[in-house]
This record gives structure tokens, sequence and C-alpha cells, in this order.
């Protein structure tokens, strides 16, 4: 029985020497040591996140607690995270738990690096090696060397892939194929400086660009700010909001703002990459051209609505000949009115489809409002000449394309004809698609279909 009982209390001592082995390891090396100013109080943040690596852990406790964050350290095991109204810098601590790092901060940027593992492995082999062996109690345990802290062995993980990354994206690829896209529905987004993504997509929200976008930026229901040091290198569109270019930013690609407008600072938009190709009279040529493209286009599409719905084109003709002021008015009241509609429907995400489809038939009603006042436009030029309405479509288109181009008022031209047409199809009701419940018999009737 006496053997019995010494045999048992020697186990007993090994189970206790194991288990301040494994305590004893994980708390020597598992530690944040700050560096640089940390402030003594912030405000306490509320965290709650499920299955995430502790890197993307990270990135979530960042922004709700408004820092900048980098963090240098390889992959590490999922962690799950609720925790409410604590301070932030205690929530980092916890989620650095799993090895020793350093985190130093410069204001409200912060850079994590990790410097040691906490390989609690060898403290239990060591405690299960010493369980079966013949009953020698053991001296009180001498903990193994701490294993050297991988400050030094940081650089020599084998065929690990270098383990700098941006917490809010993946900066360090510069490589298209390998950067991601970023959608966002029904909110904003920030892309930071540093960060580098590939498209991005925001519906119902706005956008801010600091760092690199290396494919293009499209915004429905938003604006679009691309600040000092920000780089967008393809084309920017905007749709029911505003574009703003601050001082110092570069858009390599175009820049299209529908319903909205467009503040570009002092930088030529078109002078990216191929600036020297694109300047000059070869430059000037090359934009001529696609306006004569677009012009010859338009026509292509007048001369189809002209053939397929003759009266629903000479409804708004007679508009457009009969009220000019009118139809004038009624473009700008009806592009206002197209505006607030796609920006409140952007806004939820059941009206985002709502809102893109709406796009797409105002579009291509507000084409068909272009060629019917161009072709009004060429009737009272060339009604002496020919009585086709495709020769007087033809002249409209003509005139519309020179004007366009005249300096100074190029751009008062274009915005006059566009809002005819969209006047022209609003007093028609959509062309006679929209019919009157009530057929009006007063002095003041419009054309109707």
């Amino acid at each position: 029985m006496s053997h019995l009982r010494s045999r048992s209390s020697r186990r007993f001592l090994s189970g206790l020497a194991a288990l301040w082995l494994l305590g004893s390891a994980g708390t020597a090396s598992a530690e944040v040591v700050r560096e640089g100013s940390w402030p003594a109080e912030e405000p306490k943040v509320s965290l709650s996140v499920k299955n995430l690596p502790r890197g993307e852990a990270v990135k979530q406790l960042a922004q709700k607690a408004g820092w900048s964050v980098v963090v240098e350290a390889p992959p590490s095991n999922p962690v799950d995270v609720e925790v409410k109204d604590q301070p932030p810098g205690k929530i980092l601590d916890i989620l650095l738990s799993d090895a020793r790092y350093v985190a130093k901060r410069e204001g409200d940027l912060i850079s994590i690096t990790r410097t040691g593992d906490m390989s609690p492995m060898p403290a239990p082999e060591t405690a299960d090696a010493a369980e079966p062996t013949p009953p020698t109690p053991p001296t009180p345990p001498t903990p193994p060397t701490p294993p050297t802290p991988p400050t030094e062995v940081a650089g020599e993980q084998p065929a690990a892939p270098p383990a700098s990354a941006v917490a809010l994206a993946k900066a360090s690829k510069h490589d298209d194929g390998d950067v991601d896209d970023r959608v966002v529905t029904g909110g904003s987004t920030r892309v930071e400086a540093g960060e580098v993504v590939h498209d991005l997509v925001v519906m119902g929200g706005s956008a801010e660009v600091l760092g690199k976008v290396t494919g293009d930026v499209t915004v429905m229901g938003g604006s679009v700010v691309v600040k000092k040091g920000g780089l967008v290198e393809g084309d920017v569109s905007v749709v029911g909001g505003s574009f703003d270019l601050q001082d110092g930013a570069t858009v390599e690609g175009k820049v299209d703002v529908v319903g909205g407008k467009s503040n570009r600072g002092n930088v030529n938009l078109r002078l990216g990459r191929d600036s020297e190709k694109r300047s000059g009279f070869m430059g000037w040529l090359s934009e001529f051209g696609s306006s004569v493209t677009r012009t010859a286009l338009l026509f292509v599409f007048g001369t189809v609505l002209l053939a397929l719905t003759t009266g629903r084109m000479e409804s708004m003709q007679g508009e457009v000949a009969a009220r000019p002021m009118r139809t004038f008015a009624l473009g700008i009241v009806g592009s206002l009115v197209a505006l607030l509609t796609v920006i409140v429907l952007c806004v939820t995400v059941i009206g985002i489809p709502i809102a893109i489809i709406g796009i797409l038939l105002g579009v291509l009603g507000a084409y068909a409002g272009i060629c019917a006042t161009l072709t009004t436009l060429g009737a009272a030029l060339f009604h002496h000449r020919s009585k086709s309405v495709y020769v007087h479509l033809a002249v409209g288109c003509a005139v519309f394309l020179i004007g366009s181009w005249l300096p100074w008022i190029g751009g008062f031209v274009t915005a006059v004809v566009v809002l005819f047409g969209i006047g022209a199809l609003v007093a028609t009701r959509g062309a006679g698609f929209f019919p009157r419940k009530f057929k009006n018999e007063g002095p003041y009737r419009t054309a109707s279909v």
C-alpha cells in the first residue's frame, strides 16, 4: 500500500510540474510590448467577431477605435470575441495573446510586429514523457530553455510568404491579379493610404480614395473623393452623385458624372500614363474622331427610331417646335426629379435594381428626345431643300457636332440639347407610353400620341 501511495504521489507531483511548465511557458512568451505614445485612456469600444483570424479581428478593432494598423505576422488560428464597452488597448492585448508582439504607435498609426511564438507543445511532451518513466520523483522541473524569441528567426521562416500586410487590404500586392475587388452596398468605404484594391464599386454610398485603385471606380447614389496622394488607374463613373479630385491626386482614366457635379481641381484627368501620346495635335485629333463616332451612332439610333416609332418621334418634335421654352423648363425639372429619385432608390438594397433599370430606360428615352430635338433643328434649317426627316436628322447632328466643339460654349450647347431632349420626353409623357387619365381639352393641351 505504501508503495502504491508513493507511486500515486509521484504521478500527482509530475502532473503539477507539467501544468506549471505549461503555464510558465505561455505567460513568459505571450505579451504585447508597447512602444511610442499610448494615451492613458481611450474611448471604450465593443467588438463582436466569430471564427475570424486574429489579424482580421485586429482590423475590426482598428475600425472601431479609429486606428490605422499595419500587422506583420504569419496567419494564426481564428478567434471568437464578444466584448462590450472595453478599452481598445485591453482588447488588443487579448487578441494578441497567442505570441509575443511589439506594438509601436505614432498618433493613430499602429505597427504590430510578432517577435515570438508561445510554442506550448514542448511542455506537454515533457510531461507525457515523464509520466510513464519509472517512478523516480522529478526534481523541481527546470524550465526548458525558453524558445529563442523568433525575432531573429522571423527572417528565417521557411517557405512562408512575406508576413507584411496592411490589415485593411492587401496593400503589399501590386499585381492586378492578386488584388481583390471591393463591392459595398448600402454604405460608404475608404481606401486608406498605402492600400491597394482593384475595382471599387459602391451602391448607395460614397467612396474616398487615399490609396491606389488599379481598376475602375463606380459609385451610384453617392460621391467620390480622390484625396491627395490617391491614384485611380482606370475610369471613374458616378451616377446620382458628385466627383471631387483634390490637388495632388491622380486619375489616369476618364471621369463620367451623370446627374451630379464634378470638381476636377487643377488636374487634367485625361493626361495620365499616355500623356505624351494624347497631347498636342494628335490628342485633339483623337478626341475629334471620338466625337464624330458618337455623333454617327446617334444618327443611326435616330434613324431606327424614326423608322419604327414614327408617331412617337413626331409627337416629341411637335413639342420642341411648338413650345420650346416650356420643353426646356420641363427638361430642367425632369433632370432634378430623376436625380432625386435615383438617390432615394439607391439608399436601400431593394431599390438599387429598380434604380438601375430606371437609369437605363431614362437614358434610352433621353437619347430619343435628343434625336427628336436634332431632327426639329435640322427641319428648321433645311426644310426648304428637303422634306426627308432623315436628312433633317443628319443636318441636326452635324450642327450639334460643330456646336459642341466651339470654344467656351461647347459644353453649354451640349447641355441645352440634352435638356431639350429630356423635356420633350417629359412633355409627351414618355413619348406617349404613359397616357393621360383625363383628356385635356383646354387651350394649353400638349401634343399627344
